[in-house]
C-alpha cells in the first residue's frame, strides 16, 4: 500500500508511536523514527529495526539544530518525506498551582515549537520536490477537554489550529494537513465504564489505523481537521 513512500514518525520507539511505525513498515513504506532513547531501548520489533527500509534516530525533537540533522539524515537515505506525523507530546501531570515556568516552557517547546518547525521543514522539501504529502498531529481529547493538566492541554489545543492554520496554506501544494485526538489508550484493552463503545480503552493500533487511512488516498480530500478517537469517551467525560 506504501511502497515506495517514506514516513518520518517522532517519538516512536514505544505506544502510539511503535504502532504507527510498525503498521506502516508492514504495508511497504521506508521509516524513520525519532525517540530521545537509544535504540535499544525501544519497543520495536527486530526485524524493523535490522531492515535496510529503516532508520532510527536518537534525539531531542525539540532541539531545533538536531531537527536539521533529523531530516538530513532521513533524505540522505530514502531521498524524500511522503509523511510526517508529530507524534511526541509530553505534560509535567501538575497542576495551576503546581506548574513553574520552566515546566511551562518545556511544554511549549516540545509540543507546539518543536512539531511546528519540523513540519516546515519537511513541507519545504515537498514543495520542492513535488510530493502531495500528508502531515499528521497527535493531539487529545483534552485539547478541547480540561484534563487538570494546563501545560499538556494548552498546547495540545494550540496544536489543533496550527493544524488548520497549516492546512489552509499547504492545500494548493496538494499537501494535507489534519490531526488526530486519542482518548484514554493503553497497551492492552482494559474496561473503562466511562467509554460508550464496549466500556474499553482504546489501544495504539486504534490510532495507528487512522494514522494510515489519513496518508492513503482514500482520504485524499480530508484536510485541517481534528478526528477524534476515542471510542465516545469525550461524549461523557466528566464534567
Amino acid at each position: 500500500m506504501f511502497k515506495g513512500k517514506t514516513v518520518l514518525i517522532t517519538g516512536g520507539g514505544k505506544n502510539i508511536g511503535r504502532a504507527i511505525a510498525e503498521n506502516f513498515f508492514d504495508l511497504g513504506a521506508n521509516v524513520v523514527v525519532n525517540d530521545i532513547v537509544k535504540s535499544s531501548h525501544t519497543e520495536l520489533k527486530p526485524q524493523l529495526l535490522s531492515s535496510e527500509k529503516f532508520l532510527y534516530s536518537q534525539g531531542n525533537i525539540a532541539d531545533l539544530n538536531y531537527q536539521e540533522r533529523l531530516v538530513n539524515d532521513s533524505l540522505k537515505k530514502f531521498s524524500k518525506i511522503d509523511f510526517l506525523i508529530n507524534n511526541v507530546g509530553i505534560g509535567s501531570g501538575k497542576g495551576l498551582f503546581d506548574l513553574d515556568p520552566k515546566l511551562m516552557e518545556v511544554a511549549i517547546k516540545t509540543n507546539l515549537i518543536a512539531p511546528f518547525f519540523l513540519s516546515q521543514k519537511i513541507a519545504k522539501q515537498m514543495v520542492e520536490k513535488q510530493i502531495p504529502g500528508a502531515i499528521i498531529f497527535i493531539s487529545s481529547i483534552h485539547a478541547r477537554i480540561p484534563s487538570g493538566n494546563p501545560d499538556y492541554s494548552s498546547t495540545k489545543s494550540a496544536l489543533e489550529i496550527l493544524t488548520k492554520e497549516m492546512a489552509f496554506e499547504l492545500g494548493p501544494y496538494g499537501i494535507r494537513v489534519n490531526a488526530i485526538a486519542p482518548g484514554k489508550i493503553t497497551s492492552k484493552r482494559q474496561i473503562d465504564h466511562r467509554i460508550p463503545l464496549l466500556h474499553q480503552t482504546g489501544v495504539p493500533d486504534d490510532i495507528a489505523k487512522v494514522t494510515l487511512f489519513l496518508c492513503h488516498n482514500y482520504s485524499g480530500y480530508i484536510n485541517g481537521e481534528v478526528i477524534t478517537v476515542d471510542g465516545g469517551l469525550s461524549l461523557s467525560f466528566p464534567r
